[in-house]
C-alpha cells in the first residue's frame, strides 16, 4: 500500500528545477576500510527453515554507515540451507534538494517537518519491525515452493539514503531559509553489505533489487563480480535506467553530483554511460565477466518510472526502452534478457505495486509461456531468456 500512495502522490508535483544545494563532505567514507568484524558471521545465524515463511535477523551495519538523516543503520539477513546467496536492494522513490528529501513514511516527525508539502523519497531512515513484516511476497515468499530462493541465504538492504544506493556524499539542502541536511552514502552501506556477503565461497551469486534497487544493480554489478571474485548474476526490477526526459526534475547529470555517484564507477564504465542511458553501464560488467548474467524486468510503460519519475508520456518511454535495451541484447545476447509485459505496472520481484491487494506477479504475470519465477529460473541455469 506505501507505493499505492507513494504514486498518487507523486502525480501533484509540478515539474520544477531542483532547489538549491552546498556539499559538505564530497566523499564521505571509503567503503572498503570499513572494519567490519563487529557484524556476526553468517554461519553463526540460525537457520531459516521455509516451512514457516521467511525470519529476518537484524544486524547493525557498523560506523560510518549511516542512513540518510545520520542515525545508525542495518541489513536484514535470512539464512538458507543452501549455499547460495541473494543480496536485495530494497527501492523507494529518489530525490535531491529539500523539496523531494521529505519521507513519505516518517519516523521521526521532527524531521519530517513541514507536515504538509510532498516527496519523493519514501524513507530516510528504515524501521526493522515493518520491514520484517512488509516483505513476504514475490522471492521472500519461502514458503511458496516454486520460489527459486526458497533455501537460500537472504541479505536485505535497506534503502533509506535517497540516492539509489550509489552516493557517497553529505549534503545540505536549502529553501527559504530553511536547510536539511542528508547523507547520500547508500554505495557505502551497499558495499559493506556485500562485502560481509562475501565472508564465504558460495556456489552461486545473485544480487537484485527493485524500482530504486533495480537502478543499484547498473553499479553494484560490477561491485559484486569484484568482492566475490567469481561471476554472478544480477536482475534488475523496475530500474531500468533510461535517460529522463527534459520534463523530468530529476537530470542524470545533476541528481549523479548533489550524491557524488560517478566517483564510485569503475573508470571503464564511464564510457558506457556518461551522456548516455545510464543501463549502459552494464555492458562494462558484461564485457569484464563473460560469464555474468543481467536480467531486466520491467514493464513496457512503466507509469511509476517511465511518467512519473522520467515524464515521458507511457508510449514514448516504451519506444525508448524497448530501443536501448535491444541494442545492450544485440551485444550481449548470451548474457543481457528482459522479461518485459506490456503493461503499465511497477515491481515484480516482491509481488508487485499492489500485492497483497492483487495476485503475487511474480508467480501469475505470464509472458509468452514464462512466469517470472520461471524466467529466474531459467537465468539460474544460464540460459538467459529474451521475454518481450
Amino acid at each position: 500500500m506505501r507505493w499505492v500512495v507513494f504514486s498518487l502522490i507523486l502525480l501533484a508535483i509540478p515539474v520544477v528545477a531542483l532547489g538549491d544545494y552546498e556539499i559538505l563532505k564530497a566523499n564521505y567514507a571509503d567503503p572498503f576500510l570499513v572494519e567490519i568484524d563487529s557484524m556476526p558471521r553468517i554461519d553463526s545465524l540460525p537457520v531459516d527453515r521455509a516451512e514457516d515463511g521467511i525470519d529476518w535477523i537484524r544486524i547493525p551495519l557498523p560506523e560510518p554507515c549511516v542512513n540518510g538523516l545520520g542515525g545508525k543503520t542495518f541489513i536484514m539477513v535470512r539464512r538458507g540451507i543452501e549455499e547460495k546467496i541473494l543480496i536485495f536492494f530494497e527501492g523507494g522513490g529518489a530525490c535531491a534538494d529539500y523539496s523531494t528529501c521529505k519521507p513519505l513514511l516518517c519516523t521521526n516527525i521532527r524531521d519530517c517537518r513541514p507536515l504538509i508539502g510532498i516527496g519523493s523519497v519514501v524513507a530516510l531512515e528504515s524501521n526493522y519491525h515493518f520491514l520484517s513484516l512488509y516483505y513476504r511476497g514475490g522471492i521472500f515468499d519461502v514458503k511458496n515452493p516454486k520460489n527459486p530462493f526458497r533455501n537460500w541465504t537472504i541479505i536485505f538492504v535497506p534503502y533509506n539514503t535517497g540516492d539509489l544506493h550509489m552516493g557517497n556524499r553529505v549534503v545540505k539542502y536549502l529553501e527559504n531559509g530553511d536547510s536539511k541536511v542528508i547523507y547520500h552514502v547508500g554505495y557505502v552501506n551497499a558495499i559493506v553489505a556485500l562485502r560481509y556477503a562475501s565472508q564465504k565461497d558460495w556456489e552461486k551469486i545473485v544480487i537484485a533489487g527493485s524500482s530504486a534497487g533495480g537502478y543499484a544493480t547498473i553499479l553494484h554489478a560490477y561491485s559484486a563480480f569484484k568482492i566475490f571474485g567469481k561471476p554472478i548474476v544480477a536482475i534488475n526490477d523496475a530500474g531500468p535506467g533510461i535517460m529522463p526526459s527534459k520534463n523530468s526534475i530529476f537530470q542524470i547529470d545533476e541528481v549523479m553530483e548533489r550524491w557524488g555517484t560517478v566517483q564510485n564507477f569503475p573508470e571503464g564504465a564511464l564510457k558506457h554511460f556518461i551522456g548516455k542511458d545510464p543501463i549502459y553501464a552494464v555492458e562494462f560488467v558484461l564485457e569484464e565477466c563473460r560469464e555474468c548474467i543481467y536480467g531486466l524486468l520491467e514493464d513496457q510503460k512503466d507509469f511509476i518510472i517511465g511518467t512519473v519519475f522520467s515524464g515521458y508520456c507511457p508510449s514514448d518511454f516504451r519506444a525508448r526502452l524497448l530501443e536501448v535495451t535491444g541494442k545492450i541484447r544485440e551485444n550481449f545476447s548470451e548474457q543481457f534478457c528482459r522479461f518485459m509485459p506490456a503493461g503499465y505496472q511497477h515491481t515484480t520481484l516482491t509481488g508487485g505495486l499492489l500485492y497483497p491487494l492483487q495476485k503475487d506477479r511474480f508467480y501469475h504475470e505470464e509472458l509468452k509461456g514464462y512466469k517470472p519465477y520461471s524466467w529466474v529460473n531459467e537465468i539460474l541455469m544460464a540460459r538467459c531468456v529474451d521475454v518481450s
